[in-house]
């Protein structure tokens, strides 16, 4: 019963304001990785070679962050490296980076094209609105989409990460709450101790073993939630102390 009120009343708080919707953190429940067929990888041992065996177990030390900000404030430098694909996606499959402000306004930008193979690197720079990308290790056009991109969203201090299969399949992104039904956990996100080089694993199927793309960004932290989501989450509070009051009037 309470839990169901709270529920309703922050379902009221939210459609009171605008019709789009804040974003949040990812759910905290673990995505379960299966292990790869024979031949691949499993995502365990990805990330031994990428980080160290013992740094990271990837059934127990994902991150709920499903955005991030740049370590240098209002600037942010970094270089993507695909580290491993195991799918019949490859030639055709991009990684990049989305910029939004809630789920009614999100942009995209390919880092990796269909030509990019593991250690092919993508320079990238944030300035103001402004986002570069370069070729560190990788041909433009092929490998890296090359180029400078301008628009009002782009923030170097809220930011996220998606994958797409091809052209004509979903993008799924960093943040669940953005990917389609019925399972919406297609990316899954490791932080390398308390540093700020993070591995992303992504899943393009329906095998889960989180194998089929995983790509290394360095110089990141999780980023803190929206003003928006602050703001539905004090407004939650709120409606729970009211009802709390009322109770002990009663």
């Amino acid at each position: 019963m309470k839990s169901k009120a709270i529920v309703a009343l922050l379902g009221l708080t939210l459609s009171a304001g605008a019709f789009a919707i804040p974003f949040v953190q990812n759910p905290t429940t673990p995505s379960v990785i299966n292990n790869a067929p024979a031949g691949e990888e499993n995502l365990q041992t990805i990330a031994n070679d990428l980080f160290g065996t013992g740094a990271i177990n990837v059934n127990t030390g994902q991150s709920s962050a499903g955005m991030f900000a740049s370590t240098t404030p209002n600037y942010a430098t970094s270089i993507p490296t695909l580290v491993a694909e195991y799918t019949a996606n490859a030639g055709t499959q991009s990684f990049g980076i989305w910029f939004g402000t809630d789920t009614d306004n999100v942009i995209t930008y390919d880092l990796f094209l269909g030509g990019a193979t593991p250690h092919a690197a993508a320079g990238i720079s944030i300035n103001g609105d402004t986002l570069s990308v370069g070729n560190a290790s990788g041909a433009c056009a092929t490998a890296i989409n090359c180029g400078m991109f301008t628009n009002p969203l782009i923030n170097a201090n809220s930011f996220g990460f998606y994958f797409q299969a091809s052209a004509n399949a979903p993008k799924y992104f960093t943040l669940d709450q953005l990917n389609p039904g019925p399972r919406q956990d297609r990316v899954v996100s490791f932080e390398n101790g308390t540093s700020t080089n993070w591995l992303f694993a992504y899943e393009d199927g329906t095998d889960f073993d989180y194998n089929d793309m995983a790509v290394k960004v360095e110089s990141i932290t999780p980023a803190v939630p929206e003003p928006e989501t602050f703001a539905l989450m004090l407004a939650g509070f709120g409606a729970m102390g009211f009802l709390a009051r009322r109770r002990r009037k009663s």
